[in-house]
């Protein structure tokens, strides 16, 4: 064995023996790729909190899913779908999501399309893989036109095995 080939056979070794890098789901690169429990915080108005399961995929795909039938809203009873949307990073731990439900009339009523809930959630990644921001959700009816907004903040943990 030559010289060259010794080098380049140690060289390969010493790559192969390397601790493998932390992975997004880890928490340690700044990831938010991953599942989240978390709890949303009315504050504008003043509407309470609720759970929620929300899921940030890697090419910035966003799916977030709650109670489907909510009994007592500003805009009467409603169900809703699971929301989908796109995220983005916007910084050093910092990322911005957008995603959108479909909303229509509770039972019994014949359940007539109400509109959309168009979510803007503020994030940033904390060193422990938590997330703490705000949100802003408007409620738009079938013709596009926004017939309630509420903000308020946002807390969720990473869902780990």
């Amino acid at each position: 064995m030559n010289r060259r080939t010794l080098i380049t056979a140690a060289g390969a070794a010493i790559v192969g023996a390397a601790p493998k890098a932390a992975t997004a789901h880890e928490g340690n690169d700044q990831g938010i790729v991953g599942s989240y429990f978390g709890t949303v915080t009315a504050t504008d108005p003043p509407l309470g909190q609720f759970n929620d399961v929300i899921s940030f995929h890697e090419g910035g795909v966003v799916t977030e899913s709650r109670r489907y039938y909510i009994p007592v809203t500003p805009i009467g009873s409603l169900v809703e779908t699971t929301g989908h949307g796109a995220w983005k990073r916007t910084g050093n731990r910092t990322f911005e999501a957008f995603f959108r439900f479909l909303l229509q009339q509770a039972p019994p009523s014949a359940g007539e399309p109400i509109g959309t809930d168009n979510i803007r959630l503020f994030l940033r990644l904390q060193r422990d893989g938590s997330l703490t921001g705000t949100f802003e959700s408007n409620i738009k009816a079938v013709d596009g036109t926004v017939i309630f907004t509420a903000r308020g903040t946002f807390t969720a943990e990473r869902i780990t095995v």
